[in-house]
């Protein structure tokens, strides 16, 4: 098992991410679940944002790609690597309605 505060980060991540794309937004709204899923669990962070650029989400993943004026493009290809760490994945949808992160962990114990 990993630690905890490695996870939070990740979660952290997540949720500012959403917060930067809903800013300004009437009806701006960040939902948070989750859900048990045989032998895993899926923690999923959505937001109804103006969605992710094509171009920007076909490397999401890979350091310094960013659509951010002042950002480094170091926080999800961290936040993957932690959630790897923990034996886990993460998967990201978006469109013009929005953006979904959802993070597959297996249960404690059952690794």
């Amino acid at each position: 098992m990993g630690n905890r505060l490695r996870l939070e980060q990740v979660l952290i991540n997540l949720f500012q991410n959403a917060l930067e794309a809903l800013d300004g937004r009437d009806g701006a709204r960040v939902e948070v679940s989750a859900a048990e899923t045989g032998e895993d669990v899926a923690l999923v962070v959505s937001d109804n944002g103006p969605g992710i650029p094509p171009a920007i989400l076909k490397s999401l993943f890979t350091p310094f790609n960013t659509s951010k004026e002042k950002g480094l493009g170091l926080g999800l290809v961290i936040s993957k690597d932690i959630v790897a760490d923990y034996g886990g994945r993460i998967e990201v949808s978006s469109s013009d309605q929005g953006t979904r992160f959802t993070i597959h962990l297996s249960k404690a114990g059952a690794a």
